[in-house]
């Protein structure tokens, strides 16, 4: 549990970077044959709303999301499905500040279904296979996407001058002070994505 209303960049980046193990009788509250199911769809709407908000979601946000309406009855079939499956899988938590200001986030958007493997040797598990919750639904800040996209712009700005030098159009000089200047700024920015976006370039692209 955390002391803030509002998890930071830093939380919702290391869940989604993590990898959650999960045995198959919870791993199967993702997979398609699921769909139908409210604790898949109730998975879906807290990714989609978190990512939308940029925080953890109350359960009268997910109501309104799956029901189009905001009833104690909804909520407490949302919430007593968290509790009983989702919460005890490890896939949702439920974050309470006080006593009536409780909210859900997800522990992790990428799941490992793990198989349990009893030997004389001690239990051990097999991974399986890995889900993905859609990266639509991951919630990236903002400034990720500035950033990878101002990387984008310097790195093509250093193909044409080094294109336009190559062929004459500027001077040696003029190169020079701009691949200089250019060359800084795109090492300013990857040094940035490097130390706070850590892990998270890589998964996105």
């Amino acid at each position: 549990m955390t002391d803030e209303h509002f998890l930071d960049d830093a939380d919702f980046i290391d869940r989604i970077i993590n990898v959650k193990n999960l045995q198959e009788n919870c791993f199967k509250y993702l997979e398609d044959s699921s769909k139908d199911l409210l604790t898949h769809k109730i998975i879906f709407s807290i990714a989609k709303l978190s990512s939308e908000k940029m925080r953890p979601v109350k359960l009268a946000e997910i109501s309104l999301d799956l029901f189009d309406v905001n009833e104690k009855s909804k909520q407490d079939t949302i919430r007593l499905t968290i509790e009983k499956s989702l919460s005890k899988c490890g896939i949702v938590e439920k974050l309470r500040y006080s006593h009536n200001d409780v909210k859900y986030a997800l522990v992790a958007y990428r799941f490992k279904k793990i198989e349990k493997i009893d030997s004389f040797r001690g239990d051990r598990s097999k991974s399986l296979e890995l889900f993905e919750i859609p990266k639509i639904f991951w919630p990236v800040p903002d400034e990720f996407f500035q950033l990878i996209s101002k990387k984008y712009g310097i790195g093509e700005t250093l193909k044409k001058i080094n294109s336009d030098f190559d062929n004459d159009l500027i001077l040696r000089g003029k190169y020079e002070d701009l691949t200089r200047e250019f060359s800084e700024n795109l090492s300013q920015i990857q040094k940035k994505l490097s130390t706070k976006f850590s892990g998270l370039e890589e998964l996105i692209s």
